[in-house]
């Protein structure tokens, strides 16, 4: 996973050779996603907890 120095988006590189949501390829969906700790994927929060879609990791807020 790669975040944007410019809109601090976070974006799979190894589908995109640049930002997807800077270029307008992709809309922001207004979910909050943060890079995970464990793996360096994406963690979606889901409205209870924060998921890795990538590992088993989780975490309350």
């Amino acid at each position: 996973m790669q975040q944007c120095p410019f809109c601090d988006k976070v974006y799979d590189e190894s589908e995109y050779s640049h930002c997807p949501y800077c270029s307008g390829e992709l809309e922001d969906d207004d979910d909050e996603v943060r890079p995970c700790p464990e793996c360096g994927g994406c963690i979606h929060w889901d409205g209870e907890v924060w998921e890795c879609s990538n590992c088993d990791y989780s975490e309350e807020d």
